[in-house]
């Protein structure tokens, strides 16, 4: 990948996903507290939880693993939840395939470790495999990396300055809404509509099995159903009765 003497189409592509990267931060960053403040409660050191968070970067596995951390469980009970919990990460890797399969390697490497849920999402509604869009890189290169920034900078905040956090704030539940309400301009046609509506009445009847099963379950029936809509169920028509592109 060229560090230096970017084209100025990349750049542009790169300063765009940053652009419109910015209202995720409102949900990334919150999130990112919380578990910064958790891997200290768990007992990590800060050069510890600093690294957890630098080299892992996952923060849905990391408040998955923490408690069974604290609960002294077996290694391999830690790295079989964390894999669980992060296998929605294999279903964005199959769609994101179509469009990044020919980068070469240090591209797929650098782009798979900052992936994120929120700049995935964001990607996916914006492109199309095929669409002649050259830079879509750029512009996801430069979406994730404002959220892996934002995301470690407010992980650092909470592992050494989460004590002075009071606790009623409910930062989860802010981040949780703040996500939310972004992702809904994201429901832009029939097939992400009513694959959204499976995912979560699926998420809702999962929602209590273990190591949160019933996420992953949702987002397989989501991507099914999404599918399942496109391919068979025709466009809507148009106001003028042509049909929808």
């Amino acid at each position: 990948m060229k560090a230096l003497n970017w084209h100025p189409a990349e750049s542009a592509a790169f300063r765009e996903g940053v652009i419109s990267a910015v209202p995720l931060t409102v949900g990334v960053a919150p999130w990112g507290v919380v578990t910064g403040v958790a891997m200290v409660s768990a007992g990590l050191t800060s050069t510890q939880a600093v690294g957890m968070s630098l080299l892992v970067f996952a923060g849905s596995a990391q408040l998955a693993v923490l408690p069974l951390f604290i609960a002294k469980a077996p290694l391999w009970v830690m790295y079989a939840t964390a894999l669980i919990v992060n296998l929605r990460y294999f279903i964005y890797s199959a769609v994101l395939a179509p469009y990044f399969a020919r980068l070469p390697r240090p591209w797929r490497v650098l782009l798979s470790y900052i992936t994120v849920d929120g700049v995935f999402a964001m990607f996916a509604g914006r492109y199309r495999p095929g669409d002649g869009a050259e830079h879509k890189h750029w512009f996801y290169l430069g979406g994730s990396v404002l959220s892996w920034v934002i995301w470690q900078t407010a992980s650092v905040l909470g592992i050494f300055g989460g004590s002075l956090i009071p606790r009623t704030w409910s930062l989860e539940f802010a981040a949780t809404l703040a996500l939310t309400a972004l992702l809904m301009p994201l429901l832009f046609d029939r097939a992400v509509v009513s694959g959204a509506i499976v995912a979560g009445m699926v998420s809702l009847a999962g929602s209590r099995l273990p190591m949160n099963l019933g996420v992953l379950l949702a987002v397989i029936a989501g991507v099914v159903v999404g599918l399942i809509v496109t391919r068979f169920v025709p466009a809507a028509p148009a106001a003028g009765g042509a049909d929808v592109p």
